[in-house]
């Protein structure tokens, strides 16, 4: 793409004036643009005020995104001749298109200049700085996508309920492979790329009170697949679950809970912050209170100080509490409690309320050994990918439960979920089970490592990070984070780890890289070491004192 298509397509994007439909290169094509529309990350919620959308969708199925009618999205477009298609699920899965296996390469051409290559090497060996790469970014042939992109064409309805009336109604879709624009009754309302991370967009001003359209089109390649190219099964389409949900004008929007033991491990800080978010409030003020208890026993109530919301306003509650000697959560003894959120009105009335389950743990490194709740702990893990014979990457909760039972059964206290965050149940049922949960960044460049070089790509990869620490950094499973896998050894992994940090300061982090040991890692990761290697090069290390973790020893089951 050349630099003057590349400025027009930034142009218009940021403007949000361009029709999707009449130019998909400015969107699929242009490394700034990833998201379009979207609301915040935030911790996983679906209010009861909801409609699941899974179930039978009208579909579409061609090779190339040309070849979709341009007016597709219409409401009043003739789909009766089109085929059904299940969602969720991979349409792969379902008879259209070809199911695909790669270890590390991209299906179409993603090469650089050899000058480039040889700048990038520079990089990467600390022999020039990242700001003085030599190159005109828009003479390299990246981003390409190619002309053969299976694309599918989704449509469905949905009836906005009379008692949603005055609400707040937001569409979430959990996962999409890999790139998705979205229409409601014919109007554009965004767009994502991010195979493994949810996307969430007010929808308030394009719904109407009864049945209402939507339209999705999803392309199984994008500029965001350079950073997708996981060794597993290629496969596309809305494969999680797609949620229409409705909130107050005021209302509990995102929550982090972090627990601290005292030296003693006995006692510990209870330290929740709420944030609150007001559309259009309709009380003088609010306050947020906190009860966390369990088996109906309370062990904190906390309540904030009175405070006004403006019209599309945040605010922010701090709440703390000592708990005197809570169950302590491990593999062994995962003991959760209930917390429940709320928000009231001026005259007491709850105005919106979360329920969610939280655990106590510390995790600390010391002398270089990394210890739970003050105790050594030495993590024997798995890794496992969210893959099914029969439904491809749409996995539900009888078969997480059982793939947890058989770990368990065989001494496993541990999964590393690579190379991506899992399912959002996922986590809930490792909570409850008591498995340890290394959440994994979903950027893995295993063709492309240059691009973790790549200043364009910096934002793209920040983004990967930022939407799984916010969704899933409250869940007590999550041990230790990881900054992606085999996506390369530029500045931009250490870019992952720093934003991961901003909404996480509590855990570690490791990296699956291409080489044994990054420098931003806080957990060392070598892979596939004889034992007499491990143990000599890097348990005896006088420089390097930090934990180790083989994050691949056998095998990536």
């Amino acid at each position: 793409m050349t630099a003057l298509v590349l400025m027009l397509c930034t142009v218009a994007v940021s403007a949000q004036d361009k029709p999707f439909m009449e130019d998909l290169s400015c969107y699929m094509e242009n490394l700034g643009m990833f998201e379009l529309n979207q609301e915040d990350g935030r911790a996983h919620h679906v209010p009861e005020k909801s409609i699941s959308l899974n179930g039978t969708w009208k579909f579409r199925y061609v090779e190339s995104p040309s070849e979709i009618p341009s007016d597709f999205f219409r409401t009043g477009f003739n789909d009766r001749k089109w085929d059904n298609i299940a969602v969720p699920s991979n349409w792969e899965m379902q008879g259209f298109g070809e199911p695909l296996f790669r270890n590390m390469t991209t299906p179409f051409p993603n090469t650089l200049p050899a000058a480039m290559r040889d700048s990038l090497e520079k990089v990467v060996d600390g022999r020039l700085p990242a700001s003085e790469i030599s190159h005109d970014p828009f003479a390299v042939e990246v981003p390409n996508v190619p002309e053969f992109n299976p694309t599918g064409a989704y449509r469905t309805s949905f009836t906005i309920p009379s008692s949603w009336k005055g609400d707040r109604i937001f569409l979430r879709l959990e996962k999409v492979a890999s790139a998705s624009f979205i229409w409601i009754n014919g109007q554009q309302v965004g767009y994502n790329e991010g195979a493994q991370e949810p996307a969430e967009y007010d929808i308030t001003g394009y719904v109407k009170p009864g049945k209402n359209s939507l339209s999705v089109l999803v392309l199984k390649y994008s500029d965001g697949y350079y950073l997708e190219t996981q060794d597993y099964w290629r496969l596309a389409g809305i494969f999680d679950d797609v949620w229409v949900f409705a909130t107050p004008q005021a209302r509990i929007f995102d929550w982090q809970v972090i627990t601290d033991f005292d030296r003693s491990y006995t006692d510990s800080e209870l330290d929740i912050t709420v944030d609150v978010r007001g559309y259009k409030p309709d009380s003088d003020s609010y306050k947020v209170t906190a009860v966390v208890s369990r088996n109906g026993r309370e062990a904190a109530v906390m309540t904030g100080d009175p405070f006004t919301l403006e019209q599309n306003g945040r605010h922010s509650v701090k709440l703390k509490s000592l708990v005197k000697a809570p169950e302590k959560w491990t593999s062994e003894t995962p003991a959760l409690y209930d917390m429940t959120l709320t928000l009231s009105d001026a005259s007491g009335k709850v105005v919106d309320k979360v329920t969610k389950r939280i655990g106590f743990k510390k995790t600390e490194i010391i002398d270089g050994v990394f210890y739970l709740n003050g105790v050594a702990l030495k993590v024997n893990a798995q890794c496992s990918h969210m893959q099914h014979p029969e439904t491809g990457h749409v996995i539900t909760e009888d078969v997480i439960r059982r793939d947890m039972e058989i770990l368990k059964q065989f001494g496993f206290n541990g999964v590393r979920t690579s190379h991506y965050p899992p399912v959002h149940r996922y986590l809930e049922l490792a909570d409850e089970y008591g498995l340890y949960v290394i959440d994994e960044t979903g950027d893995e460049a295993h063709s492309t490592e240059y691009v973790s070089s790549l200043p364009e790509f910096k934002e793209m990869y920040r983004e990967r990070v930022r939407r799984m620490v916010l969704r899933d950094r409250n869940h007590t499973c999550v041990l230790f984070w990881s900054a992606g896998n085999e996506s390369g050894e530029g500045p931009l992994i250490n870019e992952v780890v720093a934003e991961g940090r901003k909404y996480d300061p509590t855990r570690f982090w490791m990296y699956g890289g291409n080489a044994a040991v990054h420098p931003a890692e806080d957990i060392i990761g070598p892979r596939y070491p004889s034992p007499i290697e491990h143990e000599f090069r890097y348990g005896f290390n006088p420089q390097d004192r930090r934990p180790s973790f083989m994050d691949e020893y056998l095998s990536v089951a």
